[in-house]
């Protein structure tokens, strides 16, 4: 899934990260950051039943941390950078209001987004708790 925000915004915050970098972990506080990956590789790991699980992964065109902006909640999974280095577009929630408002486009393509991503992550979730569960079992 990748949203290309940077036919929305033109002068994007960039910061470089380099391979093992933790962007942010799972239960973090909200630091009201979203992530745009213009280059590099990053894994999404969460823990489900105390252990880590990755996700997937991201690559370049990808974004993550809506949620920061969206509803300010705590961060849901832990993001590493697993290329040599990364770099990451990010906005916060002023500049994201800016942008939704210009281009309501923009807005429309996130949200549609980050339901279809929120469906395959609890899919992601349950099948992985099925696994151990499965485990536990046998």
């Amino acid at each position: 899934m990748s949203l290309n925000v940077f036919e929305y915004v033109n002068n994007l915050a960039v910061e470089i990260r380099r391979e093992g970098d933790c962007i942010f972990r799972q239960d973090d506080p909200s630091d009201g950051r979203m992530y745009f990956v213009a280059e590099g590789e990053l894994a999404v790991i969460r823990n489900i039943e105390g252990e880590p699980h990755e996700l997937t992964r991201l690559r370049e065109g990808a974004f993550f941390g809506e949620m920061a902006i969206l509803n300010k909640s705590d961060r849901s999974a832990t993001v590493q950078v697993t290329s040599k280095q990364a770099k990451l577009g990010f906005l916060d929630e002023t500049v994201f209001m800016k942008i939704s408002r210009t281009n309501p486009i923009f807005l429309y393509s996130l949200l549609k987004l980050v339901i279809q991503r929120i469906g395959n992550v609890e899919d992601e979730i349950d099948e992985v708790a099925k696994e151990l569960s499965a485990l536990r079992r046998g």
